[in-house]
């Protein structure tokens, strides 16, 4: 690991530090604790500037909260820390080590990195699939143990003081790991940064050590393709034994390793009675011709792979002939699709989560409903179409919300509602003009911020 250097100067410069401060306020810009700052922003910028070159930063004590994650239908523990000081502390922190810890990651850590989401991922796992079958027969799906609340302070302090050489960035860094007793707080800026820093390490040894040709990483979820059940299965305990030497982490017992979905050609061989289908399966078994007996389309009929009897075709033929058979040339479909940040990947294809698609469909039932819509619930719809424009579920689109939702007329909802929001607050601010960022300049005459 190649250490990294940070210049403090340019740490806690100016427009660092007003970016740390403006960057976190989107979104809340109307609490009060937030408009405080902002409107006395060059004063606050000096007094953390002092604050963190003098040592004198604290961070502040925070209770967790329960929540309830709908997309991933789990209870998680939050710890909200405040916008003064300790946000923007935290955004400091992770600007000034981001170039150190994007420098070393593997391309396809996929989860919290700007740049690097789930579509991202999407488009690789797509091509991948579809360009090798051969590699990507098998799956090895797996996830690590409640991975945030088990991180180890020790072992992550080590890897900060390995690749960091800056002694006060380092104590820095100590005070916000330090800031619970144990592991990462979901809710801090700076634990998805610290997560994926940590794993790291795991991600080369996957590559380089265990040689897998395509594997993922979305946060703690960890997908690897191979061409057999061996090979991944040997691959699987290899990242166990790793997790527990080197990172005092474990993996969860539901791991899984599968056939991918794949697709053959069968005959299925349909006889007037089921005495005459179980003695053609009988004649077939002399044969030596590979078949199954099951249920489709709640008829019981006989498949046999196109494949295997293409040197037996007149024999086959006869023997249906001899009991009243009738064969069907159909594509069927094996194996199980993988289930990955959200998307459900098929062999030709790619579709949102079952969980998913319930959920959008019942927020569209739920807005055609109402006779004045909500504005807050047209935009919770609209971004949840982005689901449908990123997978092949248009036809599910065109069938259950189409016929009872107008996309127009909610786009116009969201943008009357903004609009007014808009006069709002330039009524509040005094008719005010703001910048780029959302700060309200001074009055005509007086002397102007400075913001960049």
């Amino acid at each position: 690991m190649k250490s990294f250097r940070i210049d403090q100067n340019v740490m806690l410069s100016h427009d660092s530090v007003e970016k740390s401060f403006l960057i976190p306020s989107r979104g809340k810009r109307d609490r009060p604790d937030v408009k405080a700052v902002l409107d006395n922003l060059e004063n606050e910028i000096q007094i953390l500037t002092e604050m963190l070159l003098q040592g004198e930063y604290i961070p502040t004590t925070h209770d967790a909260v329960i929540i309830n994650e709908k997309s991933y239908q789990k209870e998680r523990k939050i710890v909200k820390p405040d916008y003064k000081y300790d946000q923007v502390v935290h955004h400091v922190l992770v600007q000034a080590i981001r170039p150190g810890i994007e420098k070393g990651m593997y391309d396809y850590v996929l989860g919290s990195i700007p740049g690097r989401g789930q579509h991202r991922g999407a488009r690789r796992i797509e091509k991948w699939i579809q360009t090798d079958p051969v590699n990507t027969k098998y799956v090895l799906k797996m996830d690590i143990r409640h991975f945030f609340e088990s991180v180890d302070h020790d072992i992550l302090k080590a890897w900060i003081t390995k690749k960091f050489r800056d002694e006060y960035v380092r104590e820095l860094l100590f005070l916000i790991v330090d800031a619970v007793e144990m592991g990462l707080p979901l809710g801090y800026y700076t634990s998805q940064w610290f997560a994926n820093f940590l794993l790291q390490p795991l991600d080369h040894y996957i590559k380089e050590v265990l040689k897998v040709k395509y594997d993922g990483r979305y946060m703690d979820d960890i997908t690897c393709f191979g061409r057999n059940k061996k090979e991944l299965h040997t691959v699987r305990r290899a990242i166990d034994a790793y997790l527990k030497e080197e990172l005092h982490l474990t993996m969860k017992d539901n791991w899984q390793v599968f056939r991918f979905e794949y697709e053959v050609e069968e005959y299925a061989i349909e006889c007037q009675t089921m005495r005459e289908l179980t003695a053609l399966g009988d004649e077939l078994e002399k044969a030596r011709i590979r078949h199954t007996l099951k249920t489709h389309k709640k008829r019981r009929k006989i498949f046999i792979k196109v494949a295997s009897v293409r040197n037996k075709q007149d024999k086959l033929e006869r023997l249906l002939k001899q009991y009243h058979g009738k064969s069907e040339k159909l594509t069927m479909v094996y194996g199980r699709p993988l289930d990955f940040m959200g998307f459900e990947f098929h062999r030709n294809r790619t579709v949102m989560r079952k969980g998913i698609m319930i959920r959008l469909n019942r927020k569209a039932r739920q807005v055609s409903r109402q006779e004045k819509i909500n504005p807050k619930d047209a935009a919770s719809l609209l971004s949840s179409m982005g689901w449908v424009r990123h997978t092949d579920t248009y036809g599910m689109y065109e069938e259950r919300i189409k016929p009872i939702i107008n996309i127009k007329k909610l786009k116009k909802v969201v943008s009357k509602n903004q609009k007014k929001q808009n006069q709002e607050a330039k009524k509040k601010n005094g008719n005010q003009m703001a910048n780029r960022n959302g700060v309200t300049g001074a009055e005509a005459g007086g002397d102007r911020q400075n913001l960049q």
